[in-house]
């Protein structure tokens, strides 16, 4: 059972699982997908995109615990699979230090609900400060203290923190698909203005950009600015890994009452 191992050890193991396994992949359910579908069809949700994203086709699934719904490949569900199986309890420690990096990336955009030291699960410090600050985009609704705290769009404008709010928006799209921050405002000094976020995986650094919308007039990034971004970045920001490709994204989040964020990508291109 990976939660019984200290974070040290769960690393150190980790570590080897992907030196010597044949195969490693994940499977992610989100909290939306969680809060349309309910935790059971969102962890049969995230077993398929396990599945799926398996670079060798597997003959036989293990399953940890007493459900699962594939069909087109032989199933054992297992009861305590994880103290029964090297295969689960692999499987269960890859899950967990994964999950814990993610709640990790969280609290770099969302610093004020300790998601480093609780990992999401609700403790009272946790509640404490959902009370305090209400919910971010990444709790999921449908628990019922959270229902109690989820703020309006009329809450934000209020604080002034709409273009915060943005910003972590746009970031949670990339933690969500596994990229992590390498670095956030960094300043531009030949064209007087900032790029949010610098976030990266194996093989890519993107390079973010959030721009906020709360009327109706649509925002569009000048040409000519967007140039210089690019100039810089290729210029400046490349040689601090010239083995990843470079990626730009210019992303606009727009609000309004009563209504989800909307997200789009202005831009996403290559750049190097």
């Amino acid at each position: 059972d990976s939660k019984k191992l200290s974070p040290k050890k769960r690393e150190q193991l980790y570590l080897q699982i992907i030196k010597y396994a044949k195969d490693v992949s994940v499977g992610i359910a989100n909290e939306d997908e969680i809060d349309n579908l309910n935790i059971l069809q969102a962890t049969f949700l995230a077993m398929r995109r396990a599945i799926g994203n398996l670079n060798l086709a597997p003959e036989q699934l293990l399953i940890d615990g007493p459900y699962s719904n594939i069909k087109l490949i032989p199933v054992d569900n297992i009861i305590k699979g994880d103290n029964k199986s090297l295969s689960i309890a692999s499987a269960s420690i890859v899950a967990k230090v994964l999950r814990d990096k993610l709640m990790i990336e969280y609290h770099n955009i969302y610093p004020n609900y300790g998601f480093d030291k609780h990992k999401g699960y609700g403790t009272k410090y946790h509640i404490e400060n959902l009370k305090l600050y209400k919910a971010s985009p990444i709790h999921r609704k449908t628990f019922k203290i959270v229902k109690s705290f989820l703020p309006t769009y009329n809450y934000y404008k209020k604080k002034n923190i709409l273009f915060s709010l943005a910003s972590q928006i746009a970031a949670t799209e990339l933690i969500k698909k596994l990229y992590y921050l390498e670095d956030k405002d960094i300043l531009l000094d030949s064209v007087g203005e900032h790029i949010d976020y610098a976030y990266s995986n194996k093989n890519k650094i993107i390079y973010v950009k959030v721009l906020l919308q709360d009327s109706n007039k649509r925002i569009l990034l000048d040409k000519k600015k967007f140039d210089l971004y690019t100039s810089f970045i290729k210029k400046e920001l490349i040689k601090k890994d010239s083995k990843k490709k470079i990626w730009i994204n210019v992303i606009l989040i727009e609000f309004k009452p009563n209504n989800k964020p909307k997200i789009s990508y202005l831009y996403n291109e290559k750049i190097s």
